[in-house]
């Protein structure tokens, strides 16, 4: 009998240890699985940042030389670019990706990569214009309006392509921001802009708080009485400024201008060749641009 007891609680001992040798396997097979899956999601977490990286690069390559640029693709995920010119035709553009922490992957995953575009120039010259106004139709000006700077108008010969390097589909389709039939007042007008007017008589802008650069193409009819624009605007239309705004730059009218003040208002149109310099940089080149240098840093 007490050769029984001595095997029952012999028994009992073997299978405590039993139980703890498979406790202490689960706890180490599972501290191991658990450090497992945070290398694999640290992994996941550097490739996706590299990913976001590249899609950084490629949106600034496609938007040169817009700088810093920023956005995100899914919940945290974000990505930063800053482009920096080195010459006219060259850039650097570093991008940075990143994954958030979590409460798994304490650890932010941040990878950057950089590279060096070249953007092939366009062959026009901003130094090629030279008037405050050129138009193929007669210039009125009237009443207190100033124009400073030289008109050329009436039968003036002066070709789209000829100006800017490209032709009017490039620009069209490479435009920042493209508009049919806007309300008034349309905003943003920044870089380079192109306006349809197909249903409606004209683009009008009329408030005095307005404000655009770089290059406005209007397909249609324009008419200006207020706000102020810094570049190059191109009619193939009539043209009509009256009011108050200021233009400091270039126009181009491909039929008759007219720069009237009979209503109210002192129009000022002020040729400038530094503005007009400023513009051309937003012209959408001809050629894509094309990777000199990439590494990641």
């Amino acid at each position: 009998m007490a050769a029984l007891k001595n095997k029952k609680g012999f028994i009992l001992i073997s299978a405590y240890m039993i139980v703890s040798v498979l406790i202490i396997l689960a706890t180490a097979f599972s501290a191991r699985s658990i450090g497992e899956k945070r290398v694999a999601d640290k992994e996941r977490d550097t490739i996706q940042a590299l990913w976001l990286a590249e899609a950084g690069l490629d949106r600034a390559i496609a938007e040169l030389p817009n700088t810093p640029l920023s956005g995100t693709l899914g919940t945290g995920l974000a990505y930063s670019t800053q482009t920096t010119a080195l010459t006219a035709s060259m850039y650097l553009i570093t991008s940075t990706g990143g994954v958030p922490s979590t409460a798994v992957n304490p650890d932010n995953a941040i990878r950057k990569v950089s590279a060096i575009i070249e953007r092939p120039l366009n062959p026009a010259s901003s130094g090629d214009i030279i008037s405050a106004i050129t138009a193929s139709g007669d210039v009125e000006v009237k009443g207190s309006a100033q124009v400073n700077g030289t008109i050329d108008e009436e039968n003036a010969v002066f070709n789209f392509e000829d100006v800017f390097g490209i032709s009017k589909e490039a620009m069209k389709n490479g435009a920042t921001h493209s508009y049919t039939d806007p309300a008034n007042n349309i905003t943003p007008v920044d870089h380079t802009t192109w306006v349809d007017i197909n249903s409606l008589t004209e683009m009008k802008i009329t408030e005095t708080g307005w404000s655009g650069n770089g290059i406005l193409v209007v397909d249609g009819n324009l008419n200006i009485t207020g706000g102020t624009f810094s570049g190059i605007i191109w009619v193939i239309g009539t043209l009509r400024v009256s009011g108050n705004p200021v233009i400091d730059g270039a126009i181009f009218v491909e039929s008759g201008a007219e720069v009237d003040t009979t209503l109210t208002g002192n129009p000022t149109i002020n040729y400038d060749s530094g503005t007009i310099g400023d513009a051309f940089n937003f012209i959408p080149s001809s050629s894509a641009p094309y990777l000199v240098n990439w590494k990641e840093d």
